[in-house]
């Protein structure tokens, strides 16, 4: 079976959140483990090339594939990378990727106005570089967020009736970025104008890349079992739960993995002290260098909370901000990395300074320092008001933090919360709460301080959350078993 990943970003080499750790992972546990012949179809932005080449990934020069999106004629060629059993293909178009600031717009904010060209481009390549990547035409494209959508649209206007056309899977990791057009660029991109119905590409008088690809996939997958379930309710359907229940040929909800050759706490160069389930010694000096780092005292009784998140809305981090007057009573000391919106990077900017012997900020990624932070947390708060899976809960097990998550989406799904008396016997692996109020996260965290001073409860629970199997082995299994059923 030949499978190609059609999305806009990958990691380590574009990367803006977590949809670039799954194309990094989940193509190569399908092609190792299940003999799947898999490719990845991601623009080259500026600075991927170096980033290629730091990495000791050849990049070969590129096969020129000129592309006609109905006005645009575009210079374009794809070059190829190998990456152990998975071809990464990168369109290379300077006109639309080659520029500064984020992938998907300037820095400071706001998306290029060309966006609905740039990824309209990325779903037309696919359709003709399946055979330059993968030895032969994919029998599986498999579409991720919206960037992926319109692939699904050029699949299904270029199919002929004498061939075969493939089979189309299209992966929601967030329901709210529906890639969302005036209707006008219909005729732009050259898309027939008989796909601008309310079962297709037509949203409120719009074109929605998203919804298109959901109506034309054969499967539509979720990062979770419990999204797969929220996003069917007006709660969280954002205005496409309708749509969902009626005019998706099928929904199917699989959690994510993580790299577990990247995020193991026994090898992680980026950390002070390695460590492992049987051996913790190495956290207790992780931590205590990360205090040191970070400029926090901190005692033997105090718990380290972490957080690693976009500063938005959606992450819940201003309940955080919330209940930092709360550290000293219980107390504990909380380190916060991330960057978004500007008034919440202001807010922890101005928390960290008048908190400054509980709370320590750091705006902006840095991956070491991530890797840092989990290392030598004892705790790791994920508020999110909803999460289609969520990342961040996976890596904290596995490095020994213990997650203390809002019940919702991929959290409730990959955090198990028993109660107390069973956490203390080793069948769970954190806390979990609800509502996603201020009051709710600071009664949690309130349970999970008395777990961390009771020394036998917490090796308990830290050996169950590491013991838990976050690789991409099992989810992998699921997606190579979906392709088949629908092939079948």
């Amino acid at each position: 079976m030949r499978v190609l990943h059609v999305a806009s970003e990958v990691a380590p080499f574009a990367q803006s959140g977590g949809l670039a750790d799954v194309l990094a992972g989940l193509p190569a546990a399908q092609a190792e483990s299940h003999g799947i012949a898999t490719a990845v179809l991601v623009p080259l932005y500026r600075g991927v090339a170096d980033h290629l080449a730091a990495a000791g990934v050849t990049l070969a020069p590129g096969v020129a594939l000129p592309l006609e999106l109905g006005v645009h004629q575009l210079a374009a060629a794809i070059r190829v990378a190998r990456v152990g059993q998975v071809r990464y293909g990168f369109l290379d178009c300077p006109a639309l990727y080659d520029r500064a600031g984020g992938l998907y717009g300037p820095h400071g904010g706001g998306d290029f106005a060309d966006n609905h060209v740039r990824f309209a481009a990325l779903g037309k390549a696919a359709i003709a570089a399946g055979d330059e990547l993968l030895g032969g035409a994919p029998e599986v494209l498999h579409l991720h967020d919206w960037q992926g959508g319109a692939a699904a649209i050029y699949a299904r206007v270029a199919a002929r009736p004498a061939q075969a056309s493939p089979l189309i899977v299209m992966t929601i990791h967030n329901l709210a970025y529906r890639g969302i057009f005036p209707k006008t660029v219909m005729t732009e991109l050259g898309i027939p104008w008989s796909m601008f119905t309310t079962e297709l590409a037509e949203f409120y008088d719009q074109l929605s890349f998203l919804k298109a690809g959901l109506a034309l996939a054969d499967a539509v997958t979720t990062v979770s079992p419990s999204y797969a379930r929220e996003i069917l309710t007006p709660e969280r359907g954002e205005a496409l739960d309708g749509f969902l229940r009626w005019n998706v040929k099928r929904l199917v909800g699989i959690a994510n993995g993580i790299d577990t050759v990247a995020w193991d706490p026994a090898t992680d160069r980026a950390l002070p002290a390695t460590y492992t389930r049987a051996a913790l010694a190495g956290k207790a000096i992780c931590r205590a260098r990360l205090a040191a780092e970070l400029g926090l005292p901190l005692a033997d009784d105090e718990p380290l909370i972490g957080v690693i998140a976009r500063m938005t809305d959606q992450k819940g981090l201003d309940l955080v901000a919330e209940i930092v007057p709360e550290l000293a009573r219980l107390p504990a000391r909380l380190v916060v990395l991330g960057s978004g919106e500007p008034a919440l990077e202001q807010r922890f900017t101005w928390l960290a300074e008048v908190f400054r012997d509980h709370v320590a900020v750091r705006i902006g990624f840095d991956r070491d320092l991530a890797h840092r932070i989990y290392a030598a947390c004892d705790l790791f708060a994920m508020p999110s008001r909803f999460e289609p899976c969520g990342l961040g809960q996976l890596y904290a097990m596995r490095y020994g933090a213990i997650p203390v998550v809002h019940a919702v989406g991929g959290l409730r799904d990959t955090v198990i919360d028993p109660g107390d008396g069973e956490l203390a016997r080793g069948r769970g692996t954190g806390i979990r709460f609800t509502p996603a109020t201020p009051f709710a996260l600071a009664r949690a965290l309130d349970r999970a301080v008395k777990l961390f001073r009771d020394d036998a409860v917490l090796a308990t629970v830290r050996r169950a959350a590491m013991a838990r199997d976050s690789s991409w082995t099992a989810s992998a299994q699921q997606y190579v078993q979906l392709y088949r059923s629908l092939a079948a």
